[in-house]
């Protein structure tokens, strides 16, 4: 059995995914490792799943300035030596890069020990991390048909979509309906902005919950937006509508709803077509080269969602659409068609059969 290094991070967005295929990759009886910033949300989650964890110190690219990158490039190299060191140590015979600047390290490490390397890209826009780690890399791992002209013609390049945990299709819809205390029968609209939560969507939630209507509204406001939404909805909660500031269990959530309203984030939008749930989608316009949002077309595309891009923002419009959307049985129902037709189940599995692949030299 290998031993195999995850490398990445930042987000959730490039950690669960990772460690979907960590956790195959272990079960298949190989020892698996992650190398991560020890300031972001990897060197929690990872160690809590059991994980061995190995800080990796680099620099985020600048967005401009000679001497901003003549800085970066010197801390690369830096920290390529020892990220190099850690991996001759551990012994590394593959580096699975996940994007995340803190991935190069270790894929381009990897690439002057001879070992194997592989990337996976969960966004229709690959980040910079993973255009550089591409041109290194043995093989990459999509998402998007569309991001296959994106990096070399000469690497092998396999859709594979993004991993979801397990969990998340576990929710249970009457058990999940019973713990948030919402009525078992009249429709559920979930708002979710991530960890963090977002402003616009957290507007829009409240604008809804106000609104006349005959659904309820489960809206998960992140912590840093929680007292300022239950603020922003006066004295007290309206009837139908409740507040969760942080949600580890994303599959009750899902599994309440008929309709989500949510950021575009690839792991969100893999989830969303794993439990064929109805998203309505509000891409974030403060991520690199827009890649929300071209994430978010290809649900709408295949009909799984509808896009509301914050630009020219309508907040009536964007109220009256959510309350359409829930009274359109026949149209939740072919949306519901739609994100399955889009799940890939499977990801994580194809993705280590094929880092198997490469260790085995099939």
């Amino acid at each position: 059995m290998a031993k195999i290094a995850l490398a990445g991070g930042g987000t959730g967005g490039h950690v669960y995914p990772a460690l979907a295929i960590g956790d195959v990759l272990r079960e298949r009886g190989h020892e698996v490792l992650y190398y991560g910033d020890p300031e972001r949300l990897e060197a929690r989650v990872a160690p809590e799943r059991g994980y061995t964890f190995r800080p990796v110190r680099a620099m985020q690219y600048p967005r401009g300035g000679i001497v901003g990158k003549l800085a970066f490039a010197w801390s690369l190299f830096r920290a390529v030596l020892a990220t190099r060191g850690e991996l001759k140590r551990d012994g590394i015979e593959l580096v699975l890069g996940v994007g995340g600047y803190v991935s190069a390290p270790p894929v381009l490490a990897a690439w002057t020990l001879g070992a194997r390397r592989v990337i996976h890209e969960a966004n229709a826009v690959p980040g910079k991390a993973n255009q550089l780690c591409g041109r290194f890399a043995d093989a990459i791992l999509l998402t998007f048909e569309k991001t296959r002209s994106r990096f070399p013609d000469d690497k092998p390049r396999h859709l594979v979509g993004v991993p979801v945990n397990p969990k998340v299709l576990a929710g249970d819809r009457a058990a999940a309906r019973a713990r948030y205390g919402l009525d078992p029968d009249r429709p559920v609209v979930l708002f979710v902005g991530g960890s963090l939560g977002a402003a616009k969507l957290n507007e829009l939630a409240v604008a809804v919950a106000k609104a006349d209507r005959d659904f309820q509204v489960l809206h998960l406001t992140g912590p840093r937006y929680h007292d300022e939404v239950k603020a922003a909805l006066g004295s007290s909660v309206p009837q139908g509508v409740v507040l969760v500031d942080y949600e580890d269990r994303m599959g009750d959530a899902y599994a309440a709803a008929d309709l989500a309203v949510c950021r575009a984030g690839s792991s969100t939008l893999a989830e969303l077509c794993a439990v064929g749930l109805p998203s309505v989608l509000i891409p974030s316009p403060n991520v690199t080269e827009n890649h929300q949002e071209e994430n978010a077309r290809g649900l709408e595309e295949g009909g799984a969602a509808l896009v509301v891009v914050e630009a020219g923002w309508d907040l009536a419009a964007n109220v009256e659409a959510v309350r359409a959307l829930l009274g359109d049985a026949d149209r939740l129902q072919a949306m519901r068609e739609g994100a399955k037709a889009l799940a890939k189940l499977e990801a994580a599995r194809e993705a280590a059969d094929i880092v198997e692949a490469l260790l085995t030299g099939r």
